[in-house]
């Protein structure tokens, strides 16, 4: 039988791991976000450079071609390829932010669990007390279980 000590400390000790890991995933989660946000900033920074770089393709395609490079349907084609460029930038931030949203909030999820975890360990810790006093209580009154000995 295990000793009510035992039983005690070992919730206690079960509660604190409990909140540990759950602090651990937070941490964890909070570093893939910023990650998330990082790799998406990166990849923006792409979209727009290869942006440019078709715009300014297009516009020596359109002197080659003898037109005036920024006036006419020239300049509609270019402001089109900016606002599409702009729009796939703007969907790579928008994804980022809702994924590393969602990352956070399983960190936080995980935190509360540890933090709940801690509590059970503390309540189950009373309760062993509360059962070790219970039954020195009985012990010293010479009765178990309700039963005169």
């Amino acid at each position: 039988m295990q000793s009510p000590e035992m039983a005690i400390s070992g919730r206690l000790i079960q509660g604190i791991g409990g909140l540990r890991a759950g602090n651990a995933a937070n941490r964890q989660a909070r570093a893939q976000a910023r990650e998330v946000e990082s790799a998406a900033a990166a990849q923006e920074l792409r979209v727009r450079h290869q942006a440019r770089k078709a715009m300014g393709e297009q516009v020596a395609q359109s002197f080659a071609n003898g037109m005036q490079g920024g006036s006419g349907s020239a300049l509609d084609a270019l402001t089109e390829s900016q606002i599409n460029a702009e729009l796939d930038a703007m969907t790579l931030r928008r994804e980022a932010a809702a994924k590393a949203s969602a990352i956070r909030t399983e960190g936080r999820n995980a935190r509360s669990q540890g933090q709940w975890s801690l509590l059970e360990g503390v309540f189950g810790a009373g309760s062993a007390l509360a059962g070790m006093r219970d039954d020195w209580a009985q012990a010293r009154r010479g009765t178990t279980a309700g039963r005169v000995a």
